[in-house]
């Protein structure tokens, strides 16, 4: 019998909540694939003290439950939310599952213009900041969203999400990522956005050349939040990932 599609988890980066995500997921539901959001828990938090811990725990909770019930998962992080990702699939590769009789289990992760950091280290590392973050009494928002974030995403569509965002702990900023699942039997994938004005694709393809050279790689000629100025090419694209992972599972 075959298996079901698997299922498509985002999780949004920083001052983004799942509204971000709802345009692509929409698509994806139209193709056949069911999908999820997660809610970040430092996004609009007051607590100054929160950190990557917290927002760990987050994703965990949701691929946690998706992989208990026996589903194929596949996480998309975006931006900031690489590195909560990367610490909360540890222990829930499909191929580790397997092992244990268990069903279900991540069997890629996507980093869609997303920062894969090396273990021990923070999204910021002391020195300069980007000049349009702005920190402030412990928390951090952005300046200049609609040039950063949404360049070629449709004006009325930008103002709304610009007016979405929420501000953040800056500690999630500066605590350690612990875990990274391309060294560690993951199958990986990376989505580059040619355009984006906030990761730019130097840095994009730096951080994708510590991938496996069998992980899925797919570019488009985007700004930094593609799910927005052009969701249906990037439900092509995740359509593409989500056959390839699943290919790649039945051969394991």
């Amino acid at each position: 019998m075959s298996r079901q599609l698997p299922t498509i988890l985002f999780t949004p980066g920083a001052w983004h909540r799942p509204w971000a995500f709802d345009l692509v997921r929409s698509d994806l539901s139209s193709r056949g694939y069911p999908t999820a959001a997660v809610t970040l828990a430092g996004v609009g938090s007051t607590d100054a003290d929160l950190g990557l811990d917290q927002d760990t725990a987050a994703v965990r909770a949701q691929v946690q439950t998706l992989v208990d019930e026996g589903r194929d998962v596949i996480v998309v992080a975006h931006s900031y939310g690489g590195i909560p990702v990367a610490n909360a699939v540890k222990g829930l590769n499909y191929k580790d599952l397997v092992a244990q009789n268990k069903p279900g289990g991540v069997i890629m992760v996507i980093y869609m213009t997303s920062f894969a950091l090396s273990a021990g280290t923070s999204l910021y590392n002391g020195g300069d900041k980007p000049a349009w973050w702005n920190v402030t009494d412990g928390f951090i928002s952005p300046e200049t969203p609609l040039s950063v974030f949404y360049a070629d995403v449709e004006p009325a569509l930008a103002a709304k999400a610009v007016a979405a965002l929420l501000p953040q702990p800056f500690k999630t900023m500066t605590d350690k990522s612990g875990y990274e699942p391309w060294n560690n039997g993951f199958e990986m994938g990376y989505i580059f956005a040619e355009n984006d004005q906030a990761i730019s694709i130097e840095m994009q393809k730096s951080m994708a050349s510590a991938f496996p050279a069998s992980s899925f790689t797919a570019t488009l000629k985007a700004s930094h939040s593609p799910f927005l100025s052009m969701p249906k090419a990037l439900g092509d694209v995740l359509q593409q990932a989500a056959e390839d992972a699943v290919t790649k599972r039945a051969a394991a």
